[in-house]
C-alpha cells in the first residue's frame, strides 16, 4: 500500500502515532424463560452494542506521521489532556482505524501508561462502546379514527363532576335531625321491640333445655 493512502488512527480527530493492538467484540444475550415442563426456552437473541478496545502509541517525535505533526515537547501532554477532556465531557466520538470507522462511540475507559521503556512517550489504552441513538417522531392521526359508530359521528367528550362529601354530610345531618325529632315519639316502640326480642330469646333457651332433657 502506498504511503499516501495510509491514514493515522484517530479518536475524535486526535491522531496517534501507531496502533499497537485492537480488539473488536461482538456479543449477544439470549434470554431464557422456564416452562412447566421443566426446561428453559428462548424466543429471541438480543444483540449487544459493538465494543472496541485498542492500545495507541503517542510521542513527541511521531514515528510514522512526522511530516504531518512535526516535533513538539508538549504534544504528548496535550493529547493526554484532550483524552481526559473527552472522558469528562461524555460526548460521542468517531474512531478511525486503518480498516474500520466507528461512529457514535462512547468512551467507557481510558488508561494512560508511562514507563521507562518508552521514555517520554505514552501508551494509551481505551475501550469504547457503540451508542444506539434514537429519535422521536410525531404521527398524525386521521380524522376518521376519532369517529364512533356506523354513522361516523364525533364520539364527543365525557363530562365529569366531583361530589362533595360535605353535601352528603349536610343532607345526612338534616335527615338525622328530622329523625331525632321523632325519636322521642318512637321510644316506646323501640322499647317494645327490645322486649319482644328478649322474650324470643328466653323461649329459644327453654326449647333447647327441654329438647336436651328429652321432653320434646
Amino acid at each position: 500500500m502506498a504511503r499516501s493512502n495510509l491514514k493515522p488512527v484517530s479518536v475524535a480527530g486526535i491522531e496517534f502515532d501507531a496502533l499497537i493492538e485492537e480488539q473488536k467484540t461482538l456479543s449477544a444475550t439470549i434470554p431464557v424463560y422456564p416452562v412447566e415442563d421443566g426446561f428453559p426456552v428462548s424466543d429471541t437473541i438480543i444483540l449487544e452494542p459493538v465494543s472496541v478496545s485498542m492500545t495507541l502509541y503517542v510521542s513527541n517525535t511521531p514515528v510514522t506521521w512526522l511530516y504531518r505533526h512535526g516535533t513538539s515537547n508538549s504534544r504528548v501532554n496535550n493529547i493526554c489532556n484532550r483524552m481526559e477532556e473527552l472522558w469528562l465531557s461524555r460526548q460521542l466520538v468517531k474512531i478511525v482505524t486503518t480498516d474500520t470507522v466507528y461512529t457514535n462511540m462512547g468512551l467507557t475507559s481510558i488508561s494512560i501508561k508511562h514507563s521507562k521503556e518508552i521514555g517520554y512517550a505514552r501508551e494509551i489504552s481505551l475501550t469504547a462502546q457503540k451508542i444506539r441513538v434514537t429519535s422521536r417522531k410525531t404521527a398524525s392521526i386521521p380524522s376518521y379514527i376519532l369517529k364512533a359508530g356506523e354513522t361516523m359521528a364525533n364520539a364527543g367528550t365525557a363530562s365529569t363532576s366531583t361530589t362533595s362529601s360535605s353535601a352528603g354530610t349536610a343532607s345526612g345531618s338534616t335527615g338525622g335531625s328530622s329523625g331525632s325529632s321523632g325519636s322521642s315519639g318512637g321510644s316506646g316502640g323501640s322499647s317494645g321491640s327490645s322486649g319482644g326480642s328478649s322474650a324470643k330469646k328466653n323461649q329459644s333457651i327453654l326449647y333447647g333445655v327441654a329438647s336436651g332433657l328429652g321432653f320434646i
